[in-house]
């Protein structure tokens, strides 16, 4: 089953300077289970086709269809409950709150979707990711780069989403820790989900099962 579609997709961005095409024309078709990296040089439309696969921006032209759903039309709210429902995210920053302990960072998007029994599953989540319960009551500046990376993950795992989004999410870590993190990644991935990383690292790629090269915002 075809869980993202990307048919003839193109994004350009206005600016003071002049257009700018940051996808091509981008056909792409990704089944459930997958586990795919996107690699290209700098300026090449990583970012943009991951934003757009995330629901965080959307097509100058073209469809997207995400879990079966055509994004295209969808409103603020719609496009939201679709991020929320269907889709995780892990960045190369972390992006963790930093008032919020590492289990009140895992319980938020559970409780924003309204479900019960979060402060358990938090910390379920928070075990099968390898980190001590002691270390849940810690703030993000109180871990490790590794730990909140994990952390970051359980998060992205939370809503229980069809897809795992990976931006650049070994780029502030040492290579040890990034062995560690690909493989708590492709674990996931082996668990059912499906996971879309984008990498300039070829040894980050060689985890996954399939790659797509962006040149100039079209695929190779």
């Amino acid at each position: 089953m075809k869980v993202v579609e990307l048919i003839e997709v193109t994004k350009v961005y206005e600016l003071p300077r002049g257009s700018i095409k940051a996808l091509d024309n981008v056909t792409v078709s990704i089944e459930a289970g997958e586990f795919i990296s996107v690699m290209g040089p700098s300026g090449s439309g990583k970012t943009t086709l991951l934003n757009i696969i995330g629901c965080l921006d959307t097509p100058t032209r073209g469809r997207v269809v995400i879990g079966g759903e055509d994004i295209n039309g969808l409103d603020d709210n719609q496009l939201t409950r679709l991020r929320r429902d269907k889709i995780g995210f892990v960045f190369q920053q972390f992006n963790l709150i930093p008032t919020l302990t590492a289990l009140e960072n895992i319980e938020y998007p559970m409780i924003l979707k309204g479900l019960n029994g979060y402060e358990k599953k938090a910390k379920e989540l928070l075990l099968s990711v390898g980190i001590d319960l002691r270390l849940g009551e810690n703030k993000p500046n109180e871990l490790s780069g590794g730990e909140q990376q994990r952390v970051a993950i359980a998060r992205a795992l939370a809503n229980e989403p069809d897809i795992i989004l990976a931006d650049e999410p070994t780029g502030n870590l040492d290579s040890k820790t990034s062995k560690d993190i690909m493989a708590l990644l492709k674990d996931t991935n082996e668990r059912g989900k499906t996971i879309i990383v984008v990498t300039h690292d070829p040894q980050v790629a060689s985890y996954t099962s399939r790659t797509f090269r962006l040149v100039d915002g079209r695929v190779e």
